[in-house]
C-alpha cells in the first residue's frame, strides 16, 4: 500500500506534538539537559536498529570532507544545542506558546537561505504571509497573563525559544543544498539525520556531564512513570516524527505542503497541552495561532 507523503507529514506533526507535551510534563521533574541527552540516546539506538533492518550502511563515504564538517556543525547546533535550549524554554513558558513561536522558523530559514545561499526574493503574497507570522509572534509576546507566569520568566522563555529557532534554522540551512540533492533518496536523508543525531548525542551528554550537579540531577530519574515518559517521548518525538518527516519529504508531491502540514503541530500541541497539562487556551493565543497558520499557508502554498 502506497501512503501519500501528506499522510507521513501529518503523522510527523502528530507524533512531535505528543512528544512536546510529554517533554513539558517531564521538565518539571528532570533537567532539560538530561532530557535532551536521554532523548538523543534512545532515538539514536532506534535509528541504528532501523538502519540495520533496512541494510543501510552505518557509514556513508560518498560525501566530501567539507560536507562531513557541515553535518558535524549542523548536528552540534541542531540536535545538541537547539534541542536543549528548546526544552529549557518549554519548561518556562509552556507548550502552546512554544508551538506558536515555532511558526517563526520558516521566516528565519528563508532569510538565512537568502543571505547564505543566494535564494530567491519573496513574492508579494509570500511577504504578506511572513509578515502575518511575525504579527502572531508579537501578539503572543505581549499577551497579558492573569496568573500564568512572571513577566521576567516569560520574557526569558521567549528569548530562549527564539535562540533555539535560530540555532535550529542555521543547522538546517547549512545542509539545505545537500538535502535538496538527495531529495529522491530517502535512505541518504535518513543517514544524514542519524549522523546529525549521533553528533547531538555526543554534545548533549558532554553538556550534561559538565554541569556541576549532574550526579544529583541523575537521581531525579526515578520512578517507572518517568522512565516510560522519557522513552515514549524520545521514540515519538525524535525517532517516529523524524522518520515520518523524511518519508513526507521524499514522497509528497508539492514540497511546500510539507511545511504547511508540519505547522498543524500547533493545533495538536494546543489541544494536547490543554487536555493533559491544563494549559490555558486564551483568546489571545487562538488569535495568534490563527495568524501563524494563515501566514505559513500564504508563504508556502503558492510557491
Amino acid at each position: 500500500m502506497n501512503i501519500p507523503g501528506e499522510i507521513f507529514s501529518l503523522m510527523a506533526a502528530l507524533f512531535w506534538s505528543i512528544a512536546v507535551v510529554i517533554f513539558r510534563s517531564l521538565s518539571n521533574s528532570i533537567s532539560p539537559f538530561l532530557i535532551n541527552a536521554l532523548k538523543n540516546t534512545i532515538a539514536l539506538i532506534c535509528f541504528i536498529i532501523l538502519l540495520l533492518i533496512l541494510k543501510i550502511p552505518l557509514w556513508n563515504d560518498t560525501f566530501t570532507n567539507t560536507q562531513y564538517i557541515k553535518f558535524i556543525i549542523s548536528g552540534f547546533l541542531g540536535m545538541g544545542i537547539a534541542d536543549a535550549v528548546f526544552i529549557y524554554a518549554l519548561s518556562k513558558i509552556g507548550a502552546n506558546r512554544i508551538a506558536i513561536l515555532n511558526c517563526f522558523e520558516p521566516v528565519v530559514i528563508y532569510f538565512l537561505t537568502l543571505f547564505f545561499l543566494s535564494g530567491n526574493w519573496l513574492t508579494g503574497i509570500e511577504t504578506v504571509g511572513f509578515i502575518i507570522v511575525i504579527i502572531s509572534i508579537l501578539i503572543i509576546s505581549y499577551e497579558r497573563d492573569e496568573s500564568d507566569i512572571p513577566p521576567k520568566v516569560k520574557q526569558k522563555g521567549l528569548i530562549l525559544q527564539i535562540c533555539a529557532i535560530l540555532f535550529s534554522s542555521i543547522s538546517m540551512v547549512m545542509i539545505k543544498n545537500i538535502l535538496n540533492d538527495s531529495q529522491n533518496e530517502p535512505d541518504v536523508i535518513l543517514w544524514i539525520a542519524v549522523f546529525r543525531l549521533f553528533v547531538g548525542f555526543l554534545i548533549s551528554w558532554t553538556i550534561f556531564l559538565f554541569l556541576k550537579d549532574y550526579k544529583q540531577l541523575l537521581k531525579a530519574l526515578r520512578g517507572r512513570s518517568l522512565i516510560i515518559k522519557v522513552i515514549s517521548s524520545s521514540i515519538l518525538g525524535t525517532f517516529m516524527a523524524l522518520t515520518c518527516w523524511i518519508m513526507g519529504q521524499a514522497y509528497i508531491k508539492k514540497l511546500a505542503l510539507a511545511s504547511i502540514i508540519g505547522q498543524t503541530s500547533l493545533i495538536f500541541i494546543m489541544f494536547f497541552s490543554w487536555l493533559f497539562l491544563r494549559e490555558k487556551i486564551t483568546k489571545t493565543r487562538i488569535i495568534a495561532s490563527a495568524f501563524a497558520l494563515i501566514g505559513v499557508f500564504l508563504s508556502n502554498y503558492f510557491k
